[in-house]
């Protein structure tokens, strides 16, 4: 795994032990306790993720945001074709125009 999302991890996991051990924080004393501590962190951290991450919510966000997008590609292929329309319905007004006076 990399190192950054081992951090990642390590944080997310010392957020929830952090709101878990609000009131009773001991001091880390030494490096093995530290190491301990940092390794309880990531596993805490990348078991938090997995729960977001298949939660129902997380996942219906996930297709709203999908069919938003969906949706905007859409409007956006729907303006642009309307862009290109109204200038050659502009430039067919503007060669009868001249061609009439």
């Amino acid at each position: 795994m990399a190192k950054t999302q081992e951090f990642v991890y390590a944080i997310v996991g010392a957020g929830d032990f952090a709101i878990e051990k609000a009131r009773g924080v001991s001091k880390i004393a030494d490096r093995k306790a530290s190491e301990k501590v940092y390794n309880d962190f990531i596993k805490r951290g990348r078991t938090l993720s997995r729960k977001v991450t298949t939660a129902a919510p997380t996942k219906r966000a996930l297709e709203q945001t999908k069919s938003a997008r969906a949706q905007v590609k859409a409007a956006t292929t729907s303006v642009a074709k309307a862009v290109r329309l109204d200038a050659k319905a502009a430039r067919n007004a503007a060669t009868k125009v001249s061609k009439a006076s």
